[in-house]
């Protein structure tokens, strides 16, 4: 589709939505005033949005793509799998990143208060689960790699989780949890404040079995966190945060298997213990015209299990990160600074046809950011920024097939965007961003045989294009966006040789282009119990150009990229404290390979999800019915003319309480 196609189907779609601004307008609902009674299934009001920032400013004023699911809504929604708050956030794909359905590359960044979670370059939706649900404030969802304040790899973009403040009056919470499939869920958290020292500690415990045979996800985990108030104008953070896990995973069943017995183990299947250990530290100080800010984490993490491709592994990953920032207020501008690193070892010991290699491999990150961001007028602002980032990967192997070598690269990409507030509650932006995704060792060096390494390769390129419209009108509330994002110099690992003597190779293959139309209407009716949200995402994902040696896949769609996925939540108080939340998950129909073979076409059937949630007094109660439709098969592979899919629980209920004093 050429941009001249792109623009008239933005148009179109602009057009759409500015036909339903008139008529929400006409609707004689000139009153804002919104109800505040039911605080909950929004991801673009105020209730979410308050005192979501970066880099200081409020993100409603930002020309960027953001959605925030807040406190209240995470505490409702008690999640395990993350899955079910990311499903009413458009952009999110069926496979580990926002926008971008490809489950070989970190194209999404975790952070946790502004910090990667972990390795840049080893991110996904999925880790936010890593974080103590318990103590998060709020998640902000941020597409693409629209801000300087980020990494440049976050082609779909970055996932922040904002931890909780200490609460000022002493307050503890007791809750536990059962449900199907020996669902165990217990925790503790406690807080408040004593003098200038805020504290926050937490403590849960999870036992969980899934309908497959011997699947399991278990967890312990404990955070705790202290802010000291220094002096008005210092604070001092720290926190801890540990947690063990122990999952077994099965790998994909085909129709008839699944048939047969959707229980069954099934083949590929992996297994993961796992230790991590997080201590950050950071100071906040506040200047005459603006502020300073410095993070530094430690983390250290310890795995042994069995990877569902590459047998049985043990590996020891420690990282450490630091972020500093200044910003500089002026009377209607701003201008922020500073560096981010991220150094990183991970010693592997992994079988490789049956004899131990041990993998001593490293990362170095270095970069250095600057943004400005100036009102031109009462209606009109800017951003420009940039952010240079410095590479060096290494890896040292005792085994001459596992990948050795070392290589650098380095890169400065552009941000750009303006703002127009069309009314004062309404505003239109438009966001350019360059991105750069580096590759690794083990795509430059492969096996270390002489043919699959690639000196040559370069780093992936990308340029993202996003205008939006966000605003409020009466008791609707909405914000949608188009985005064009190309990406030069894909890197993709395919297969050559022959059939008796196969090997795999990482090139530069060609141009990728993922683009959509991305939507949230919220409607909360004055003066009623009730409120409804709408979540729809419209991509368009394909290959420009790819030429592979199993043929011409070029304007092919990529694999697992739905066209169309719709979420909408209705949630209404019968009686006072008492929510009830209805929500239907719907996408179309899909190829699950990139040669967009009729024979892997696959359509997930509907997820229905029914939550309820009482408060009594210090008590509260809730009862969870998930997937009550009985879905299966939540994801489908093609390959080797046979169609496999993953599978999820099925039809699940749980119930929990609360007590809080």
């Amino acid at each position: 589709m050429t941009l001249e196609n792109l623009f008239s189907t933005s148009k179109h779609y602009f057009l759409f939505n500015s036909l339903l601004f008139s008529i929400y307008s006409s609707s004689g609902m000139a009153d804002e005033t919104h109800s505040t009674h039911l605080e909950t299934i929004t991801v673009i009001g105020n209730e979410a949005t308050e005192n979501a920032e970066v880099g200081g400013t409020p993100i409603k004023e930002l020309p960027i793509n953001v959605h925030v699911v807040s406190e209240e809504e995470i505490e409702r929604l008690r999640f395990v799998d993350p899955d079910e708050l990311l499903d009413r956030i458009p952009g999110e794909t069926q496979v580990r990143n926002l926008r971008i359905p490809n489950g070989g590359k970190s194209y999404t960044i975790p952070l946790i208060d502004g910090i990667p979670l972990e390795n840049p370059y080893e991110g996904a939706t999925q880790r936010i689960d890593r974080v103590n649900t318990s103590d998060i404030q709020r998640i902000e969802v941020i597409k693409g790699p629209s801000s300087a304040l980020y990494p440049n790899n976050a082609f779909g973009g970055v996932i922040n989780v904002v931890t909780r403040e200490a609460p000022l009056e002493p307050e503890t919470t007791i809750w536990a949890e059962g449900g199907s499939f020996n669902r165990e869920r217990t925790g503790i958290n406690t807080g408040g404040t004593i003098n200038k020292l805020g504290y926050f500690i937490d403590l849960n415990l999870r036992n969980l079995d899934g309908l497959r045979e011997g699947v399991k996800n278990d967890r312990d985990q404990f955070s705790g966190k202290l802010i000291y108030d220094a002096t008005d104008n210092t604070r001092l953070i720290t926190r801890l945060e540990r947690f063990k896990e122990d999952v077994v995973a099965r790998g994909d069943l085909t129709a008839e298997e699944i048939s047969d017995d959707p229980k069954q183990a099934g083949s590929l299947s992996s297994s993961e213990k796992l230790e991590q250990d997080t201590l950050s530290f950071k100071v906040e100080h506040l200047l005459n015209n603006g502020n300073i800010d410095f993070s530094l984490v430690y983390r250290e993490k310890d795995t042994e299990g069995i990877s569902r491709f590459r047998g049985e592994q043990e590996e020891n990953d420690v990282g450490i990160s630091s972020k500093f920032l200044y910003r500089h207020d002026f009377s209607v501008s701003n201008v922020i600074t500073g560096f981010e690193t991220y150094n990183g070892e991970q010693d592997t010991d992994r079988l490789l046809r049956g004899t131990l290699a041990s993998i001593d491999s490293s990362l170095d990150i270095n970069a250095y950011f600057i943004q400005y961001e100036a009102d031109v007028t009462q209606k009109f602002g800017i951003t420009m920024g940039a952010r240079y980032e410095d590479i060096n990967i290494s890896s040292r192997s005792s085994d001459s097939s596992a990948a050795s070598g070392s290589a650098s690269f380095s890169d400065t990409a552009l941000k750009s965007g303006l703002t127009y507030d069309l009314s004062h509650n309404t505003m239109l932006w438009l966001g350019i961003s360059e991105g750069f995704y580096a590759p690794d060792i083990s795509d430059i060096y492969g096996t270390g045989d002489a043919r699959t390494i690639n000196l040559n390769l370069k780093p992936e390129e990308s340029t993202n294009i996003e205008i939006g419209l966000r605003g409020t009108s009466g008791s609707w509330s909405y914000d949608t966006s188009y985005y064009h994002n190309e990406i030069k110099n894909a890197l993709i690992t395919q297969e050559f040789g022959t059939d008796a003597d196969p090997f795999e190779r990482t090139t530069n293959a060609g141009q990728v282009t993922v683009q959509g139309l991305e939507s949230v209407i919220e409607y909360e009716p004055q003066n009623t119990n009730w409120r409804a949200g709408f979540t729809h995402t419209y991509a368009r994902n394909t290959y420009d150009s790819f030429v592979s040696n199993r043929g011409d896949f070029s304007g092919n769609e990529l694999s697992r990229s739905p066209r169309h996925h719709f979420n909408g939540r209705l949630a209404f108080l019968p009686v006072d404290k008492l929510v009830i939340e209805l929500e239907g998950d719907f996408y179309s129909t899909y190829y699950s390979d990139n040669a967009n073979s009729s024979a892997g076409k696959f359509k997930r059937d509907e997820r229905i999800n029914l939550r309820v949630s009482y408060e009594y007094k210090s008590w509260n109660l809730w009862l969870h019915g998930l997937n009550l439709t009985d879905t299966l098969e939540d994801r489908a592979t093609y390959s080797r003319g046979q169609l496999k899919f993953r599978t999820i629980d099925g039809r699940t209920f749980y119930a929990g309480v609360s007590y809080h004093f």
